[in-house]
Parts: C-alpha cells; sequence; structure tokens
C-alpha cells in the first residue's frame, strides 16, 4: 500500500490570485503613498513595495527582517506594520530618527508629521519592536546573529550618482551626504561593488538558509559610459554565497512626467524609468 504523500509546505501566505499577480515580472502598479512623497529622503522606496516582497519572499514563520541601508525606514516600517521585527542600520542621524519616529507613529499617531497614509494599527503591539540603528552596516555582525533573519529587503546608496540630476526629467535629487562609510560617496565604481558586496555578504551570514535578499537597483549612466549596476552586482553575490535567483523589473514611469529626448538628436539615449529588484537567496540546508 503505498504511503499517503506527506503536504507541501507552503514557501509563503499567498492565495493563487495573488500568486499569479506577484509572478509577473514587471510591476508598474507601485506608489508612494502621500506621506512617503514628503519625506525628505532622496532615494526611498515606497512600503508597499516592501510588503509585496514581503508576502511573496518570507516565509509563513518568518519574522526577521534586515535593511542594511535603511534610509528612512522604508523596509523597517513596513515590517512593524506587518506584525514583523525590522532591524536596521543607518549613518545619517537624520534619517534614523526619521525612521525611529515613523515607527512610534505606528502606534501613536503624529498628526503633524504624518496626517494621513500612517496612522495607528492595531497588531498586537503597543511599542515597535523594530528598530533603526545609528551604525554602519560595517557592524552587522556585530549586532546580529548568524542565521537570526528571515528576509533582507535593501537598495543601497547609489554609486556617486545622487549629487547629479536625474537623467530621465532633469529633476533635481537632494544630496544625501558626506558622511564616512557612505558608500555613495565613493568614486571608484569597482570599490563600490567591492564594498557593497562585502556588506551583502554579511547579510548572507546572517540569513536563514533559503532565506533571500532583495537589493533594489537602478543601472547608471555617467556620460558616455554605462553601468550595467544590477548584474554586476549579481555577479559578485554569486561569488559570496549567494543563488542568482531572478529579477523583477519595477516600472516607475508614472513618476516621471517631464521626460525629455536625451541626447537628441546627435546621440541617442534611454530614459531610464525603471528599476531592478535582484532576487538573491541563500542556498537551502542539504538534507
Amino acid at each position: 500500500m503505498d504511503e499517503p504523500r506527506k503536504p507541501r509546505q507552503h514557501c509563503n501566505e499567498l492565495d493563487g490570485k495573488r500568486w499569479l499577480q506577484n509572478s509577473i515580472s514587471v510591476w508598474s502598479d507601485i506608489r508612494k503613498t502621500t506621506e512617503e512623497n514628503r519625506l525628505k529622503h532622496p532615494a526611498m522606496f515606497p512600503s508597499s513595495l516592501v510588503e509585496r516582497l514581503v508576502e511573496t519572499f518570507l516565509r509563513p514563520e518568518g519574522q526577521v527582517i534586515i535593511d542594511p541601508f535603511a534610509g528612512s525606514g522604508s523596509t523597517i516600517v513596513a515590517a512593524e506594520r506587518l506584525g514583523k521585527t525590522g532591524i536596521g542600520f543607518e549613518l545619517s542621524e537624520e534619517y534614523v530618527e526619521l525612521a525611529n519616529q515613523r515607527l512610534r507613529a505606528i502606534y501613536h499617531s503624529d498628526a503633524e508629521l504624518f496626517p494621513s497614509d500612517e496612522t495607528p494599527i492595531d497588531n498586537g503591539r503597543s511599542e515597535p519592536a523594530s528598530i533603526v540603528h545609528h551604525a554602519s552596516a560595517e557592524r552587522l555582525l556585530e549586532l546580529v546573529d548568524e542565521e537570526s533573519v528571515d528576509l533582507c529587503i535593501s537598495s543601497p546608496p547609489y554609486w556617486n550618482i545622487l549629487n547629479q540630476r536625474r537623467t530621465a526629467d532633469m529633476k533635481q535629487t537632494r544630496h544625501y551626504g558626506n558622511l564616512e562609510g557612505d558608500l555613495g560617496t565613493i568614486e571608484d565604481y569597482n570599490e563600490f561593488l567591492t564594498v557593497a558586496t562585502n556588506v551583502y555578504a554579511d547579510v548572507c551570514k546572517l540569513l536563514k538558509p533559503g532565506g533571500y535578499c532583495c537589493i533594489v537597483v537602478m543601472d547608471l549612466r555617467k556620460k558616455s559610459q554605462f553601468f550595467p549596476l544590477h548584474s554586476d552586482l549579481a555577479t559578485r553575490l554569486s561569488q559570496v554565497g549567494y543563488i542568482f535567483d531572478d529579477l523583477i523589473i519595477w516600472n516607475r514611469q508614472s513618476e516621471y512626467n517631464n521626460l525629455r529626448p536625451l541626447g537628441y538628436p546627435s546621440v541617442f539615449r534611454i530614459n531610464k524609468v525603471h528599476e531592478y529588484i535582484v532576487l538573491m537567496q541563500k542556498p537551502r540546508e542539504k538534507k
């Protein structure tokens, strides 16, 4: 007599309809809230993007989500609102305070700072379990136990690019800062890749086997030279313990409302209105 089949383990809590929606390789319906648009961080991504990545790549029993470049706290705030524990690292004292204010506002409404979008919720807590440390990502292994993290969602500082105008629509970007240890101030592209790779190699040590590291990046151009950051970073990370599992395109065209014909009429240039979500996975334990 055949033994009954063991029930298949679920890798997330999606139903079939949502699974199909999230499996489409281009995500075009992610928007920032009004509150997020008001926050003064030069390269933040929406909490709704984090929430979709969490529902897709966090296992049902998963609890701990990390971001080594937390900025104004999108990943950590979304983790807290979902009843998870977020751990962030950020160099800028200003952004650390902003992120932790956003965490507190989840439970204690601050009408002046967050008038509408981030209102108190009921997730069984009265105070945040999440935190953003005022610390460099170099301290990851010092402050977080190895194989204690279920998921990483992160966007590294874009290599020496935030001080330039946004090429697609010439919108002025905000100056992030010149803090010691900030990847965004590194002049050499290969050095930038090396430092970023070292940070994510440490993240790999913190992840549980099978855990994902979802990295949001945009390819870059400096004058005549094109830098395929998403593929260069994925190649480097594949050499330090990760599996390059897949890629999602985040279509941000709706945010670019003043596009111009780049290079016209002498050199044809592409208006980049998308980012990549690079899906790196720590190998599962061999049974």
